[in-house]
């Protein structure tokens, strides 16, 4: 019996946590910040769907068409941190052709490319095509990275100052 109550608790406290998280992870309707981007992906799912053959070609049109969704919303979110005078300061200007944030953008396109290779070697048997797994690769990283771009903005723009125990002093 206990084995079972604890299952329960540990299962539901679970389960709250991952809403919790989920809360931060998609903008809320109607809010500021909601991209152009679906976090959803459901043009992505869409085509993907309509692939009958399973082949490898196949799956690496619709993760291109997405990543150029992905680029774009970063580009966006980029655009729309650099809005705000903390990020022009830390980004040394207003340009994303130059300072902190293409040197960012370049490093994690960097980083992001070489993961994906490696990951897509280790993975080739499972993807049968290896640009068919890096590429898949490369749409999940681009993914974590849109979804941290998203929290950065919402962050900023948000406003602690009501909270009873709100003390910008312990920060």
């Amino acid at each position: 019996m206990w084995k079972k109550l604890l299952t329960t608790v540990t299962v539901a406290a679970l389960c709250t946590c991952n809403a919790y998280a989920q809360s931060f992870d998609r903008p809320q309707e109607g809010s500021a910040i909601q991209a152009d981007y679906d976090f959803d992906q459901t043009a992505y799912n869409n085509c993907i769907s309509q692939i009958t053959n399973g082949s490898g070609p196949a799956y690496v049109g619709c993760i291109n068409q997405e990543l150029k969704r992905q680029e774009s919303a970063m580009a966006f979110f980029y655009n729309e941190l650099l809005k705000q005078q903390q990020y022009q300061k830390w980004n040394n200007g207003k340009d994303l052709n130059s300072g902190n944030i293409k040197d960012m953008n370049d490093q994690f396109i960097g980083y992001r490319d070489r993961l994906c290779s490696m990951f897509a070697i280790g993975m080739m048997n499972f993807y049968q095509n290896i640009e068919w797994g890096r590429k898949d690769c490369m749409m999940k990283v681009n993914d974590e990275m849109l979804r941290r771009l998203q929290r950065f903005y919402g962050e900023s723009l948000a406003d602690f100052s009501h909270f009873e125990d709100f003390d910008p002093g312990t920060i």
